[in-house]
């Protein structure tokens, strides 16, 4: 056994003692964040009663004991070293015990003790919607976000080339023309002039749009007869030349091209990426990049150097060969589980290419632009009904407001077809909408109404804070609107979103507590009434995700019989200087309604004394470090 002492330990525990969580219930609003129990895991499934007692006249937990994969035990150090004594076979230590209340490590008792220095516990973190291959691309390919201009993205560009081989690809990612000192869209000009030799492929910062010169859309044999595939596009100028931009499903006709590493090379580039997710407290991820993920993790497992939890997302044209090798969603082990499939109603804020009801402010005389629907209502549907018949559940990516709406009647049409697959696979499909930034105010119900998860990430509100003068106001939106979709009883799961936004969850925190810049400036707060407190931003970072997957009988809080899958860290996200306590126990990230269902004016201070105090407690978390990520009992991360 081992034993983790002296801590402050937050279970996020169920309020609920006598039973599993509520399928039907938000597992958001149904936890506390303290939580104390110190009884033994049951000997019968951890599924049979996973939830611990909490009880307010009893010390908070400092301790938890494991046994193998699974927590035995949340409790004081006394409390579970008496319980450690009386599961041992060995005779010896039950007699040194001492009863309850024993003090030291028993003699005899075979127990490894770790001391936590009195930092704080918390259940692992999980990113909900992460792409592991792209992003541990993106640590070796050339990194264009922090540029200012299109002048200095081009001179990187230059420098990487001049590194390189002639001939070979310069591929990176991360402009972002919204952001430079001059924004107006790069072209092939610039390249064909300076990197003439190589062929060039850029990806924006939201992934969404290529920048190529004119050697890539040869080697890929675009050019001005290419006509625009369905679901994207090839930019022309008034003249109808390329300009090297690419939207969307076009970019799959280039990005094709580009060499892709051995899968030695991709492997020792995903073992390096897992060791950055655990060092930022993450535990397991949902990975979306379909069978390259898939292939990378499997290479990982069976080499023993999986050290956390993944469940893996298809890609449309991998559908046929999952249906034929038996995939099912909610297959696999406690290490590698089978997900859903991943579906594109729109593009991205950033490109203009989320499918909005209201066009988007053009200033050059452009058709009106209301953003991309890559794929219709009915596509979707018949994409999702294929896979929900082969009990393989569905995430439907869409941003714009109407591309959310058209999800939401793809899932109502859907809804037979999921209870019979759901019947005869024996298991829940939770369908999913990835990132729903932008909803129509008479669809926010609708998520709860018709069972759909929203995946959400908190980092690109606080990104997207210099694109928001594209949104139509009049249309009343509601806008990363967290605490709306859970006050009306729908599931939330917070992610990344990585490599689009950094994948460490503090930062999000810190960005649904703030909805204001990274850099702490209160004055740039975006809606100030839809903030989220730090208790419920990591519910949705632990009991979220599991539910997602349904692994919420396992995962997503610390109680006898739980996965032991926890982190070690500096800074409380439960308490803080001028927070109310009741902050703990009542749900301050959700405001009143009035009688129409709108939001009530409020002060958007979750429960803290100040504004001063809230960006002090937000700035902590943000800066939090990690000291231990533990995943299935053993230590897969030290600081």
């Amino acid at each position: 056994m081992r034993l983790f002492s002296n801590a402050v330990v937050r279970t996020f525990a169920p309020q609920a003692a006598s039973s599993a969580p509520d399928s039907n219930t938000p597992a958001s609003i149904a936890s506390d964040p303290i939580g104390s129990n110190a009884e033994a895991a049951p000997e019968t499934a951890p599924d049979s009663d996973p939830s611990p007692t909490s009880d307010p006249s009893r010390p908070a937990p400092d301790a938890i004991l494991v046994d193998g994969e699974t927590i035995v035990a949340v409790g004081t150090r006394a409390e579970l070293l008496d319980i450690a004594a009386a599961q041992s076979s060995t005779t010896a230590a039950l007699a040194s015990a001492g009863g309850v209340g024993a003090t030291t490590v028993i003699p005899g008792l075979e127990i490894d003790e770790i001391d936590c220095g009195g930092q704080v516990i918390l259940p692992g973190f999980v990113d909900g919607h992460i792409h592991s291959i792209m992003y541990a691309d993106s640590l070796t390919d050339l990194d264009l976000s922090q540029t200012k201009s299109l002048a200095e993205a081009v001179a990187a560009i230059r420098e990487r080339a001049d590194s390189l081989p002639v001939g070979t690809w310069v591929v990176g990612s991360g402009w972002d023309l919204n952001k430079w000192e001059d924004p107006s869209y790069p072209d092939r000009t610039l390249l064909d002039e300076i990197v003439p030799d190589h062929p060039v492929a850029m990806w924006s910062l939201d992934l969404h749009t290529l920048w190529a010169n004119a050697h890539a859309l040869e080697i890929a044999g675009i050019d001005e007869a290419t006509p625009d595939p369905s679901g994207g596009s090839f930019v022309r100028d008034d003249d109808g030349q390329l300009t090297g931009l690419v939207r969307e499903d076009a970019t799959d006709l280039v990005a094709r091209f580009i060499p892709e590493p051995s899968r030695e090379e991709q492997v020792k580039r995903l073992a390096t990426t897992q060791e950055l997710f655990l060092s930022q407290g993450l535990t397991g991820i949902h990975d979306f990049d379909g069978i390259a993920a898939t292939l990378g993790w499997n290479d990982l497992h069976e080499a023993g150097r999986q050290d956390m939890r993944v469940t893996l997302f298809l890609r449309s044209p991998e559908v046929p060969w999952a249906i034929e090798t038996g995939w099912h969603t909610g297959d696999g082990d406690d290490w590698l589980q089978c997900g859903g499939l991943k579906l594109f109603s729109d593009g991205a804020l950033g490109s203009h290419t989320s499918h909005m009801s209201s066009p988007f402010p053009e200033t050059d005389g452009e058709t009106e632009n209301f953003g991309i629907a890559q794929m219709t209502e009915d596509e979707l549907f018949e994409q999702a009904h294929i896979a929900t018949e082969a009990g393989i559940s569905v995430a439907i990516h869409a941003i714009g407001d109407q591309a959310n709406h058209h999800v939401l009647e793809v899932f109502d049409r859907l809804r037979d077809i999921t209870r019979a697959a759901e019947e005869k696979y024996d298991r829940p499909l939770r369908h999913r909408v990835e990132h729903a930034q932008f909803i129509q105010p008479s669809d926010v119900a609708r998520f709860a109404e018709l069972g759909v998860l929203a995946s959400m990430q908190p980092r690109h509100c606080i990104s997207d804070l210099h694109l928001l003068h594209l949104i139509d106001e009049s249309a009343q939106l509601a806008a990363y609107a967290w605490p709306d979709l859970l006050e009306a009883g729908a599931h939330v799961v917070f992610g990344s979103d990585g490599p689009v936004e950094p994948a460490n969850p503090f930062a999000a925190i810190y960005a649904a507590m703030t909805r204001a810049n990274i850099s702490g400036e209160a004055s740039t707060t975006f809606q100030p009434h839809r903030r989220l407190s730090a208790v419920e931003a990591v519910r949705l970072h632990t009991q979220g995700p599991a539910f997602a997957a349904g692994l919420e009988a396992r995962r997503g809080y610390l109680a006898p019989g739980m996965d032991a899958d926890f982190i070690l860290v500096d800074t409380d996200p439960c308490a803080a200087e001028g927070l109310s306590s009741d902050a703990l126990t009542t749900e301050a990230a959700t405001q009143p309604t009035d009688s129409n269902g709108s939001h009530k004016p409020a002060d958007g201070l979750l429960g803290y004394d100040s504004e001063e105090a809230l960006f002090a407690h937000a700035e902590a978390i943000r800066d939090t470090r990690v000291v231990l990520t533990v995943v299935g009992g053993e230590i897969k991360y030290r600081a």
